[in-house]
């Protein structure tokens, strides 16, 4: 059976939005004509797909099957003709990075990477939140952090370093910690996305000791643009990325704290859907954005003559 591919693609993305309605608008056509075409698909299988109702949509036994099976191999054809079809790369990417990580460095590196094959249209959706790759129909994701058991292919990209530190004026004014148990008795700035089960607990070392400190949280943030902004004011205490505070403490804005001891780096991985075949533009990506980071030196330490007020 030679079906619209452009069919099955309404069928996922109504499954994936649980909803005719949303999934006619993310396809930009009338949700009239997409009940249409849900129909004519049903009509060629002579299999009903979906349960409908006033109140929702569910998948019939049948649907459940055809979303499962269908879903990834048609994906993996539309992925070989289109590489059939174009000589150089070309397409639409859908990626999604944390918001400041991807204002920082991923905006720029799909610029250029863009600058070279102009035929590539990207939709980049910064969120700190983890999206679900298949419902939002994501073809890449950058995430900071540990990642939990899933089908998603990872490739990782190295990691990323943390600085303790915190603004001349906060130190001036609660004093400089002198070992990590002093950040118990000081105020802390905590990310409130943090993926960690106790966002207030803190690891730091030195050679072969470990302390493990219960951090004070005194203003949670959950996006480290702002944690960085507060920090800067002088609100707190924060451990956090390398990459966004290098310049600060360069510039003697704000004051690395406790030098001698070492956060524990966080890993930084692009995820994927598991497919057979990857799409040249897809796999193409995935190589300059592991060049890009490379390149950029991210994942670099801050200097270790950097003193203390």
């Amino acid at each position: 059976m030679n079906h619209d591919l452009a069919l099955w693609h309404l069928f996922f993305r109504i499954v994936e939005r649980g909803s005719l309605i949303k999934a006619a608008k993310d396809l930009h056509i009338d949700p009239s004509v997409a009940s249409r075409r849900l129909a004519t698909l049903e009509h060629q299988l002579k299999v009903q797909l979906l349960n409908r109702s006033t109140r929702k949509l569910s998948l019939t036994a049948a649907g459940t099957v055809a979303y499962e099976q269908m879903r990834p191999l048609l994906d993996e054809i539309e992925g070989v003709l289109g590489d059939i079809s174009n000589k150089s790369l070309a397409g639409k990417i859908k990626i999604t990075a944390p918001v400041n990580f991807g204002e920082h460095y991923v905006t720029q590196w799909l610029t250029l990477f863009q600058r070279q094959h102009p035929d590539i249209t990207f939709d980049l959706v910064l969120s700190d939140h983890c999206l679900d790759l298949r419902q939002e129909g994501i073809d890449l994701a950058i995430r900071i952090g540990e990642l939990p058991a899933s089908t998603l292919i990872a490739k990782k990209l190295g990691n990323m370093s943390n600085v303790l530190c915190a603004s001349p004026e906060y130190l001036l004014k609660y004093g400089t910690p002198e070992h990590p148990q002093d950040l118990s008795y000081h105020k802390s700035v905590i990310y409130s996305l943090h993926q960690s089960a106790s966002p207030t607990r803190l690891q730091l070392s030195r050679g072969h000791v470990i302390e493990h400190v219960d951090l004070s949280g005194h203003f949670y943030l959950n996006n480290i643009g702002a944690i960085y902004q507060a920090v800067c004011h002088g609100v707190g205490i924060h451990a956090g990325p390398a990459w966004l505070f290098n310049e600060a403490i360069l510039n003697k804005k704000l004051i690395r704290l406790l030098p001698d001891w070492q956060l524990p780096s966080l890993p930084i991985h692009l995820l994927r859907m598991k497919s057979h075949y990857v799409p040249s533009r897809i796999s193409a990506l995935i190589d300059w954005i592991a060049l890009c980071w490379k390149d950029n030196d991210v994942g670099a330490k801050l200097p270790q003559d950097i003193s203390l007020l």
